[in-house]
């Protein structure tokens, strides 16, 4: 029945706000407001419709109440499918709702079938399903605070308090618009929440996607391990036995786990790329290993100088001279081929191959030509002896300069050449490893809602180790959260299949099977996880959609336990 005294709906408002502002779901509060807008006008019906930024319009609440009936979502697609827009508006003739969007205006019919201007298939269509008449009819825009149209709501048939079928009145209209303002408030908030979060999610994408785009070679990382921590995830909160039967996550705690997945290696932005990407011990800018074979090309010519200088001189028979000559090129190529075995790193070099390098960088070769031309004043500062460096110098095949110092980087040859295991220096993976310290900066600088408190923690920990000899923080397993110890399992076995890294050949899936049994063994990533890992197939599921091919090979996973 209709309303006479405002002021009993508005207290009605007022004691069902407190629940309002509780509730999450913002559909709920939509249906207590267009329930409570009818209630009002006394309208046996309401419909309440959004439009979306892609130009839908959508009905996503409708109630009978002479029917009994209330239909949310989806479910209201059986009355009116999803109209775009734009189609709407080329129809020379449109719906009530259709008018109210498009033309921000208020539709008031007294007979909703003796007007022939608005299309009408709608509630024809409704009360055919429905065994139902509708008659009055009056159709609303819901507008922001910016003035744009962002949704409409629809009553019919009102009653008086005698039960009486009426027409709605300028008064009922405007109680409507009063009350339905809160629909559009609710409304809006929703809608700005959802553009922050897509804000957000998109944002985080085009980081991740700018941190993989850095590297030619690492250009998928970022987007890859969501997928495995996701499935890693997945299969701990379905175990009904073991240490992780209890595990669960709440719907923040997903939400974070995701952002803080794509989000992990953000500190990268820092990290120059021939660092990241360093395929032989040499390489800067580009592998030097080419400037070093230029000097073994000299020492070779040099050779072949004085092995002529000696036949024209006759010093000893030219059988003599000519395997003198032999045996020096033969020196040189094996030694220029030790060189370049120790450049590639894939190997860990020996005690022997490093006194090796250390008897080759001691022969010398002749240079001519300055090396303070051609070159930046900040190498030029950098430069020992600008006067010896200018003129003709007797210097070593394999050099560690001054000049070869830059910042935190040295770049000397034969310092590089000694790295032991891989291509990466000292003070390179110091570099490399500061990239974990700058993502929780970062990350911490971000003003995280509370519900997403655990991303820094999530993201900051993916290089911590179960037995505390991780980085940066040093933290053991029981110091760590056990979706930050996913985090740490997806980083490693994404880069272990990875078939782009320039540093390494794609390894087999049983190689790295057995590469991750071993972490877990000597406490690198948490057992309990990793056998959820092997056992729920995780690593099965991910390598059938991402691992090349060619590295799957036959796996009895008993074996990798």
């Amino acid at each position: 029945m209709v309303y006479d005294d405002y002021s009993l709906i508005f207290n009605k408002f007022l004691k069902m706000s407190s629940s309002m502002m509780e509730e999450t779901d913002y559909l709920k509060n939509i249906e207590k407001i267009i329930d409570l807008a009818g209630e009002y006008c006394g309208a046996e019906c309401g419909f309440f419709y959004t439009a979306t930024d892609d130009k839908f319009l959508n009905l996503e609440y409708s109630y009978n109440n002479k029917l009994k009936q209330k239909k949310y979502g989806s479910d209201n697609n059986i009355y009116l499918p999803n109209i775009y827009l734009p189609e709407s508006k080329a129809k020379k003739q449109k719906s009530a709702i259709e008018i109210s969007i498009l033309n921000n205006e208020i539709v008031n019919l007294n007979s909703i079938y003796s007007n022939q201007e608005t299309d009408n298939s709608f509630f024809a269509n409704y009360d055919a399903l429905n065994n139902y008449n509708s008659l009055a009819l009056i159709s609303i825009p819901l507008i922001n605070h910016k003035g744009y149209v962002i949704g409409g709501v629809q009553f019919t048939n009102p009653q008086n308090a005698s039960g009486k079928s009426i027409s709605f009145t300028k008064e009922m209209q405007d109680g409507i618009i009063s009350i339905c303002n809160f629909a559009a408030l609710f409304l809006e908030n929703k809608k700005l929440g959802e553009d922050y979060v897509q804000l957000m999610e998109s944002f985080i994408e085009v980081l991740a996607r700018a941190i993989d785009a850095k590297s030619p070679y690492t250009g998928a990382h970022c987007q890859r391990v969501p997928v495995i921590t996701r499935m890693l995830a997945t299969a701990a909160v379905q175990q009904t036995s073991g240490p992780l039967k209890n595990f669960e996550m709440s719907n923040d705690e997903w939400y974070a786990l995701n952002i803080a997945s794509w989000l992990h290696d953000c500190g990268k932005v820092t990290t120059p790329e021939y660092v990241v990407d360093k395929a032989t011990k040499l390489e800067t800018i580009n592998n030097r290993i080419h400037e070093i074979r230029n000097r073994f090309e000299i020492l070779r010519r040099d050779a072949h100088i004085e092995y002529l200088k000696k036949r024209l001189a006759n010093v000893a028979p030219q059988e003599e001279l000519q395997a003198e000559f032999v045996s020096k090129v033969d020196e040189l190529e094996k030694e220029f081929d030790l060189v370049a075995k120790c450049n590639i790193g894939d190997a860990p070099l020996t005690d022997a191959e490093i006194a090796s390098l250390e008897e080759i960088s001691k022969k010398q070769f002749v240079r001519y030509f300055s090396r303070t031309k051609g070159i930046s004043w900040a190498e030029r500062d950098n430069i020992e002896d600008l006067e010896k460096a200018s003129h003709p110098e007797y210097e070593n095949l394999l050099q560690n300069r001054k000049d070869h110092i830059f910042g935190q980087y040295n770049r000397g040859e034969l310092y590089n050449l000694k790295v032991r295991n891989g291509t990466i220096n000292k003070e390179e993976r110091e570099k490399i490893n500061e990239h974990i310290v700058v993502t929780i900066d970062m990350l911490k600088a971000l003003p995280f809602p509370k519900e997403l408190s655990n991303v820094v923690e999530y993201a900051g920990a993916h290089h911590e180790r179960i037995d505390g000899k991780g980085y940066p923080n040093g933290l053991r397993g029981d110091q760590m959260s056990i979706p930050a110890k996913i985090m740490a399992i997806s980083d490693v076995f994404e880069a272990l299949t990875a078939n782009d890294r320039p540093y390494k050949e794609p390894k087999k899936l049983s190689q790295v099977l057995s590469i991750m049994q071993y972490m877990k063994n000597s406490g690198h990533i948490d057992p309990d996880l990793y056998e959820v890992f092997i056992k729920a197939g995780v690593y099965k599921e991910y390598a059938d959609q991402y691992v090349s091919k060619e590295q799957i090979d036959e796996i009895n996973p008993e074996d990798y336990l």
